[in-house]
């Protein structure tokens, strides 16, 4: 529950902690912390004071056993101070009735009786008289400590009951009669004033007292407490003043209970309506700052607010005696706070959770689809990822039950689960555990599926992953639609081992999703409730995926881009553009954008800003050819602005300078282009050659009607040589008009014949290879004539092809012997022949080229390839090859023109 889903949420809350703490107080639940935060402030003092209202004349124990001959002059002396009053905190019991007289008839002594009994679960009694006190008239009150808190004594009773009558206490009966007036506090047990600590009471030994040391100002006007330690059952407290090794003298206790009430500074305690309104102002008070302030300062506040109701206790106590409980106010603000902070967790919690899902639902529509790992229907993925590259006719796959050889029919594509022929479903009979044996798609002799009208192969594949049976594959394909057929069964095996791993990691990737959704397991890892920050991990992930992926994305790139801030620094570059940088020694870190387009176009500052401001100011894209950057390439700078669309302030965002958030700069390498228009220059040279030579001949033909001495034969002869070269002249023609009528789009792509020249291609392969080829002492030798016609082949894949072949040839060479490529023309082809000295297993590959038997690997059908885009061009590749003396593989183009 988030603190705003209610109305007046704070306001319940906050009233329920000061119930709460309200009521701890009333009923004393935390009166063991706030005694000892009483008694620790009662220790600390902010000044020494010494009372003046008593002064204490203490011995030990022996001096009780003694007679008249000490305390009878003792009394006298002290009575003769002119002091307030005498207590003794005994009863002597070897005096004679004389001293007890000599008391009584002063009317200034106390004696105090102590009381045998002070269990509170027995009755309590007091010590009976000495005999020489009976029958005297002197004043007797109770001495007795009152019961202790927590085993700490820190009151003293007014009265105690014995025998049904209540009697007032020693400290009690002395303060009343030092008054001279009745003395009334509100509880029957008032708190010592244990403040100034030992040094508070001043004392004069019995000994010196008795040997006439007792100085008149120091007596004279204040109530003389005789105490003598060990009277009592207990010989020492544990007051507020008591540490581990030092307790507090039963003397000194009553001394400081007496000092209490003759100095009036008795610890009063705050009433309960004032701790009922600090309860409340600083449960408010903690309530608003928690609201307005963040965690960090908000517990900063808390601290100094603690720290001071603890400063403001101690002064009040040590100023104007009164104890103001301090574990209900420091409580109610932790609690109040902790709430507080808890409930604004769990809004702040339930908004990044909000926020989470929408960012996650939005980057999932948006960025990515649903993971393979994730998709509810992973099957149909599949079957569109086959289908954009493989011709099937039908699909179906099958899955095998869990924990059983029995499987079961998933998915099926342009059939049904019924047409498939083969009822049994255990996998380890056959059909299926041949394919298991062989581990690979096997073309099946029988029936899988019902047979349908036409010439279709069906395939039964398995579907296996470390040693794992998944499920199968079943699928058919039209004989016609299959270009290659070990190719064909390259590319299954290929996607088989391919769905078998990622099946196979999905089913793991399960199996742990389930674990971690168990109960039991999730309360062993503190799992029970999701994670907000599992999501935002998540989340994160995705994005950095999505960053990772667009970056890769600019770095396949076949142009060369660098994007820069209007401030002059570089915000990406990709690898092309580094590679073109570091070959052009550019530092591009280290420049501008002005800097970058002057150093590539070579052009002055002056005319680089025009093209800038153009830029910047009129958000237009500029093209501008590039000369002389790249020996034997040619590229054009592409400088456009990245503009924003529709673009919204929000909050915090800076303004974009410009209104655009970068200028890219784009090297897009134009050499293949050109070379497309130079091919179709080269046509036209071609032709242009051609029709003079003819047109030449023409007019050397029609010169002979000319001469009158031409036969008829000659005439006829050359007639006919002009018709001829017309009808070559025309056929040419209508040649050219078809080639120059193809598409630049498909000579790029490499699919179509066009007239090129194939000098360049193998000078280009053979230069390329020349350093892999020295690294065996392998020596290539081209031999080309002078003149040559222009063959039909693609631009695009003429090179690959002569790099290939080139490639093969010295692998298959000998080490330190030579690749020979000689270029012979006749009757209308041109012949590329390669011959080595070699082992001689170029032709083994060849052989095997059209073998459905043989299962090739993807990366070895290079010259299955070559065959194709040599037919397709009306071409031939013949083999030979001497087993231990060499291969010979010639390519055979068509001449154009």
């Amino acid at each position: 529950m988030v603190i705003n889903n209610k109305r007046y949420s704070t306001l319940i809350w906050g009233a329920i902690i000061i119930a709460l703490m309200w009521e701890a107080h009333i009923f004393s639940i935390f009166h063991s912390l706030n005694g000892f935060a009483y008694d620790h402030a009662m220790r600390l003092n902010i000044k020494n004071s010494t009372s003046d209202q008593l002064i204490v004349l203490d011995g030990d124990q022996q001096f009780a056993e003694r007679g008249d001959e000490t305390w009878l002059p003792l009394l006298k002396n002290v009575l003769a101070q002119d002091v307030k009053q005498v207590v003794f905190n005994f009863l002597p019991e070897k005096v004679s009735g004389d001293f007890y007289q000599f008391a009584a008839d002063s009317g200034k002594v106390v004696f105090g009786q102590h009381v045998q009994n002070s269990d509170p679960y027995s009755t309590a009694k007091l010590r009976p008289l000495p005999l020489a006190a009976k029958n005297k008239k002197i004043p007797l009150s109770a001495l007795s400590p009152a019961f202790s808190q927590s085993a700490i004594y820190r009151t003293q009773s007014l009265n105690i009951s014995i025998d049904s009558l209540s009697l007032p206490t020693l400290e009690y009966a002395a303060a009343q009669r030092a008054s001279g007036k009745s003395i009334t506090l509100k509880s029957p047990d008032y708190l010592i004033n244990f403040i100034g600590g030992s040094a508070r009471i001043p004392k004069i030994n019995l000994a010196q007292a008795l040997s006439g040391s007792l100085v008149s100002e120091l007596v004279s006007g204040r109530t003389v407490l005789i105490g003598v330690y060990g009277t009592e059952p207990l010989a020492s407290y544990f007051t507020p003043l008591s540490t581990a090794t030092e307790q507090t003298s039963d003397v000194l206790f009553h001394a400081f209970a007496l000092d209490t009430l003759l100095s009036e500074r008795t610890i009063r305690i705050v009433p309960n309506w004032a701790m009922l309104l600090g309860i409340m102002g600083i449960t408010a008070m903690t309530l608003i700052f928690c609201q307005y302030l963040v965690f960090q300062h908000s517990l900063l506040v808390a601290v100094i607010f603690t720290i001071s109701y603890w400063l403001i206790c101690w002064l009040v106590l040590q100023e104007f005696f009164l104890w103001i409980p301090i574990v209900e106010l420091v409580l109610a603000q932790w609690l109040t706070f902790a709430l507080a902070w808890r409930y604004r967790f769990a809004q702040e919690i339930h908004m990044l959770d909000t926020t989470l899902l929408t960012i996650s639902a939005n980057l999932q529509d948006k960025a990515f689809p649903v993971s393979f790992y994730h998709a509810e229907d992973p099957w149909t993925q599949l079957i569109v990822m086959i289908n954009q590259t493989l011709n099937l006719s039908r699909i179906i796959f099958l899955e095998r039950v869990p924990d059983d050889h029995r499987l079961k029919e998933i998915k099926a594509f342009n059939c049904s689960i019924n047409d498939v022929e083969e009822r049994r479903r255990d996998y380890e009979r056959t059909p299926y555990s041949t394919v298991i044996q062989e581990n690979k798609p096997l073309l099946q002799e029988r029936p899988y599926l019902k047979a349908l009208p036409g010439n279709d192969k069906q395939y039964l594949a398995p579907l296996i992953f470390a040693g794992e049976v998944l499920g199968f594959w079943a699928f058919t394909v039209e004989s016609i639609a299959m270009e290659s057929p070990a190719k064909f069964l390259a590319l299954t095996q290929a996607y088989t081992t391919q769905i078998s791993e990622i099946l196979y990691y999905r089913k793991e990737l399960q199996k742990r999703q389930i674990q971690e959704k168990n109960a039991l397991w999730s309360l062993f890892k503190f799992n029970l409730v999701a994670k907000p920050y599992l999501i935002l991990n998540q989340s994160v992930a995705l994005l950095d995926k999505r960053s990772a992926q667009l970056q890769q994305v600019f770095n396949s790139l076949n142009t060369g881009g660098v994007l820069y801030d209007l401030f002059g620094r570089v915000l990406l570059v990709n690898h092309y553009m580094e590679d073109l940088a570091q070959f052009a020694n550019l530092k591009l870190y280290n420049m501008t954008a002005l800097d970058f387009i002057t150093a590539v176009l070579g052009c002055n500052i002056t005319d680089a800003r025009r093209i800038l401001q153009k830029t910047i100011f009129d958000l237009e894209m500029v093209s501008i050819p590039v000369s002389n950057f790249k020996v034997g390439r040619d590229y054009v700078l592409n400088i456009q602005p990245l503009k924003l669309q529709d673009y919204q302030k929000q909050l915090g965002d800076s303004v974009p300078v410009f209104q655009i958030v970068g200028i890219l700069c784009e090297l897009e390498d134009v050499t293949e282009l050109k070379a497309i228009y130079r091919m179709k220059g080269q046509v036209f040279e071609r032709f242009s050659y051609q029709l003079r030579n003819d047109l030449a001949t023409m007019l050397f033909a029609l010169s002979i009607f000319e001469d009158a001495n031409t036969l008829a034969e000659e005439k006829t002869f050359a007639l006919g040589g002009v018709q001829s070269k017309i009808e070559e002249t025309l056929t040419n023609l209508n040649s050219i008009n078809k080639q120059m009528n193809i598409e630049i789009e498909s000579l790029a792509s490499g699919t179509g014949g066009y007239p090129v020249n194939g000098q360049d291609a193998i000078k280009k392969a053979v230069t390329s290879l020349t350093e892999y080829a020295a690294l065996r002492t392998i020596s290539l030798d081209l031999k080309i004539p002078g003149l040559l016609s222009l063959v039909f082949a693609s631009s695009a894949e003429l090179y690959l092809i002569f790099h290939t072949v080139l490639t093969e040839m010295i692998d298959d060479c000998f080490e330190g012997a030579k690749v020979l490529i000689e270029i012979k023309e006749n009757d209308g082809w041109v012949h590329y022949c390669f011959r080595n000295n070699g082992i001689g297993i170029a032709k083994y590959r060849a052989e095997h080229l059209n073998d459905d038997r043989v299962l090739m690997p993807v990366e070895g059908l290079m010259m299955e390839e070559i065959n194709r885009h040599i037919t397709n061009w009306e071409g031939r590749i013949e083999f030979s090859n001497q087993v231990g003396r060499g291969s010979i593989i010639t390519l055979s183009l068509k001449c154009f023109l």
